[in-house]
């Protein structure tokens, strides 16, 4: 049986609000006491500059918000999760904010260079802005983009592999909110899109399994972002949308992910501590890994 290896990064640096930096370490001090079992690096949940040295050239930094910053959790994280996944381990990320999932999916797919690799992004938002199209210039609202190899280089080229993610191995589920210019992008390089309208008509379950059938690729994994979830049952977290997913009609399609012998790794982000309400939110973020990894008590 594999072993999971839980890797907290605790940033803030690609938005607005710093708050998910506090993320992780609010998580690991929660911890339900049957995770003990599982190995875990709380990497970094401290929100000043790391003093790392960029390998990569910062082309246009003057575009985007505390992206030296950003390129220094990620660049981290990419290595942490590559090295996760030629140990035979499955990487387990909490964040921190959605930028992270430049690192996460970057490291994974190092790994594997040698072959395609699938993602499932579960998200109120697309993620998907340049910096020519984002409003805001927030690195958390880029890295389905950068992923794809969109954007700025000193992230699209963060290792050897560009892109990292192609488009028929991604798919998005439970938007309801985002721009022009980023839903522009995807629908031009026919990624595929399951709004939270079409979830709740089809239902989770359905759109779930047609997603996967979906990737071409033969191994994925999942980042989830908390606000994919309705505020009545995620309200930590700093960019909420109503009329989101609810746990219940996500438990049966997610139960026991992890042990399916081609899921590569899961990533959750956006937990923002400050925001939350009675651990409503912590409570959903270990629920969620405990369908996942089937590590019930």
């Amino acid at each position: 049986m594999r072993q999971w290896k839980i890797i907290g990064v605790g940033s803030g640096w690609g938005a607005r609000d710093m708050g998910t930096a506090d993320g992780p370490k609010v998580l690991f001090d929660q911890i339900p006491k049957f995770f003990q079992i599982f190995p875990k690096a709380l990497t970094y949940w401290h929100k000043h500059p790391l003093g790392f040295s960029h390998s990569v050239p910062l082309s246009s930094l003057e575009a985007t918000l505390h992206a030296d910053h950003v390129l220094e959790v990620v660049s981290h994280l990419y290595d942490q999760a590559k090295a996760t996944i030629q140990r035979g381990e499955i990487p387990l990320v909490l964040g921190g904010d959605h930028s992270i999932a430049i690192g996460t999916w970057g490291g994974v797919k190092a790994a594997l260079p040698e072959e395609d690799i699938g993602l499932i992004w579960i998200d109120a938002h697309l993620d998907a802005h340049i910096p020519q199209t984002s409003p805001s210039l927030n690195i958390h609202g880029m890295p389905v983009a950068v992923l794809l190899g969109q954007g700025d280089t000193c992230f699209t080229h963060l290792g050897k592999e560009v892109p990292k993610i192609k488009p028929e191995n991604l798919c998005l589920i439970g938007i309801r909110s985002f721009e022009k210019g980023e839903a522009d992008l995807l629908t031009g390089l026919g990624v595929k899109i399951y709004s939270m309208t079409e979830v709740q008509e089809r239902g989770f379950s359905v759109v779930f399994e047609e997603a996967r059938d979906k990737i071409t690729a033969r191994r994925f994994g999942l980042s989830i972002d908390v606000d994919a979830f309705d505020p009545e049952e995620a309200p930590g977290t700093g960019t909420p949308e109503v009329a989101g997913l609810k746990l219940n009609d996500v438990k049966r399609v997610l139960w026991e992910l992890g042990h399916d012998p081609e899921f590569l790794a899961l990533e959750i982000t956006e937990f923002n501590p400050h925001k939350d309400l009675d651990n409503k939110t912590s409570q959903l973020v270990w629920d969620l890994v405990s369908i996942i990894t089937g590590e019930l008590p």
